[in-house]
């Protein structure tokens, strides 16, 4: 059970490198407003900010599991005399 979320993290890690797009990518060209360069890039950008949340999230859910673990764990300690 504790190997699982090393091979998420392994899983998540090695696309990592899918997400990023290059510098030339991220700057808007002269060729109108709709440029499949460009577009690409915004998602690529948008992918690599939902992955930065997630990594977020996941800390503050594993220190939220953590805190409700220990509670429970001083509860039952307490009720039991």
């Amino acid at each position: 059970m504790k190997h699982i979320p090393a091979i998420v993290f392994a899983i998540l890690f090695s696309l990592i490198h899918e997400a990023a797009g290059c510098v030339g990518c991220r700057q808007p060209g002269s060729s109108g407003p709709v440029e499949p360069q460009t577009i690409t890039a915004g998602i690529a950008l948008s992918w690599g900010v939902l992955g930065m949340l997630a990594i977020v999230l996941m800390i503050v859910g594993g220190m939220t599991f953590y805190i409700i673990s220990t509670c429970r764990q001083l509860d039952r300690v307490r009720n039991n005399p």
